[in-house]
């Protein structure tokens, strides 16, 4: 009995938006071009970053007969030759439903992430682990080509979906000649920028992906960081402060410091520059000083926090409406209608408020109720020159925001747990409370949430109930779990009375 024909079994996994229809198409038109048959399905993921789509391709030699084979419509564990995704984590769910097999199936991935929304909503660090998902690919694969796909399309200004056809020619782990890839991206819009992102990633698949020099890497970059010379009144204020703290936390109070500048102004960055001197006791002299440096970072975050003039401001930049275009895919000669939802809430309208005018709004139910009628969901045109004059106006209050009910409110905060550090027992317990200013993020609700556990946190420290590194690393996590109380209060609730 003579055997059967072989197929190629391909699996694809991209995202919403990325082209993976196209890619399919692609290599539906190559495989006919050069004698093959190709059967292709789909199975249709949830829009944008809940859920991949994935394509199953079949394909199989003609060899003179045109008679249609049947071929399977759907993947098979340990039957897949090539799997292709345009993210990592989606080779990390390849290798977990069994579709990667050691023996036979090349796995070809962009390494790059985009975050799923069980990871974005997630109260603590709920991401991937990249290297545990890159580890387990090159563990359980025959053979396993990565390399950021993402980064070297947007170079090219196209969609990875060129990236990944480049990418899996370059591997050769289909009978396909590079021309006949080649012509099948000449047809259709963006052949220019499809073809030299093909190219690209043809070269760097075919040397193996990895180790390949990235071209955004540059000398001074592998050098190490360097402050820059001063240009600037904010620059010569503040550059010469940053020279005299310690090496290994210069880059991020360096940024720091820029990022508060914006938010504010050159004096509140000087108030970063001071809180920050103020932590380098934590760490022993000559040390890492990865305490303070991990400071450093969570404080200049919770400093620029992001009130209405605050979010007024970044609407307001160009360069937001360049990433507009650039992620719609617009000209910038194209006309672009803008329309944002905005809910803003009577406590974000009392913090623009001076302190007691504020306090005074908030206790008061018949006011609430007043600004809460006039308040409520809405879209805006902020491509329309009334909402945008309405937004300077809002960014413009930034500059009253030291006299504000939210700006006392926030340092009431900040002072407390900076106080904590300063004043812990010792380095363990000094570190475990820099990890708390992780915790706080999001906004209204999810604000409040997050800050209020921490303060509540450090008024235990403060009164002696929370007294090791242990303990507050168990009430962080616990306050972290879940967007309910019971498992916070919990954790309280085990602490010494």
């Amino acid at each position: 009995m003579s055997d059967a024909p072989k197929t190629i079994n391909l699996l694809i996994a991209a995202l919403g938006g990325e082209g993976g229809g196209v890619l399919t198409n692609w290599l539906i038109d190559i495989a006919d071009a050069c004698g093959w048959h190709c059967q292709s399905t789909s199975l249709a993921g949830v829009a944008q970053r809940t859920g991949a789509t994935i394509y199953y391709l079949e394909f199989m030699r003609r060899d003179g007969d045109n008679r249609r084979p049947v071929m399977s419509l759907f993947p098979a564990q340990g039957d897949i030759d090539i799997a292709l995704t345009s993210e990592i984590a989606e080779a990390g769910r390849m290798v977990s439903r069994g579709f990667i097999s050691p023996d036979r199936t090349t796995l070809i991935s962009s390494d790059h992430r985009v975050f799923g929304i069980t990871e974005k909503t997630h109260m603590g660090d709920g991401a991937a682990d990249r290297d545990l998902i890159l580890a387990m690919s090159a563990r359980y694969a025959k053979r396993f080509i990565h390399f950021d796909m993402a980064e070297l399309v947007k170079r090219h200004g196209t969609v990875i979906s060129a990236g990944m056809l480049g990418a899996l020619a370059g591997s050769g782990v289909l009978p396909f000649e590079r021309q006949a890839y080649e012509k099948a991206l000449q047809s259709g819009g963006g052949a220019t920028a499809n073809l030299s992102a093909f190219s690209d990633a043809y070269e760097r698949a075919a040397r193996g992906g990895v180790g390949v020099v990235d071209p955004a890497i540059t000398p001074e970059k592998e050098a190490g960081f360097v402050l820059p010379e001063p240009r600037t009144d904010a620059g010569r204020a503040l550059l010469p402060i940053i020279a005299s703290l310690p090496a290994p936390i210069q880059e991020v109070v360096y940024y720091g410091a820029q990022k508060l500048v914006d938010f504010q102004d050159t004096a509140y960055a000087m108030t970063y520059l001071q809180a920050v001197e103020g932590l380098l006791a934590i760490d022993a002299p000559e040390s890492s000083y990865e305490s303070t440096r991990e400071a450093a970072r969570w404080l200049a975050l919770w400093m620029a926090f992001e009130d209405i003039p605050r979010v007024a401001q970044l609407k307001l930049r160009p360069s937001r409406d360049d990433s507009l275009r650039q992620e719609a895919g617009i000209g910038a000669a194209e006309p672009m209608k803008v329309s944002e939802y905005f809910h803003p809430r009577v406590e974000e309208v009392a913090s623009l408020l001076p302190r007691r005018i504020g306090e005074a709004l908030l206790r008061s139910r018949v006011m609430r109720k007043l600004v809460n009628n006039a308040l409520g969901a809405r879209q805006l045109r902020t491509d329309t020159i009334v909402v945008t004059l309405a937004l300077r106006g809002m960014a413009a209050l930034r500059h009253v925001r030291r006299h504000s009910l939210g700006y006392h409110h926030e340092w009431r905060m900040i002072t407390a747990w900076l106080d904590a550090i300063r004043n812990a027992p010792d380095p363990e317990v000094a570190r475990a409370l820099v990890d708390c200013g992780g915790m706080v993020k999001g906004y209204g609700s999810t604000r409040h949430r997050t800050t209020s556990r921490l303060m509540l946190i450090v008024d235990k420290v403060a009164a002696g109930k929370a007294t090791t590194a242990h303990a507050i690393h168990d009430l962080r996590i616990a306050a972290m779990a879940s967007e309910e109380e019971q498992p916070f209060q919990s954790a309280l609730a085990t602490l010494s009375p």
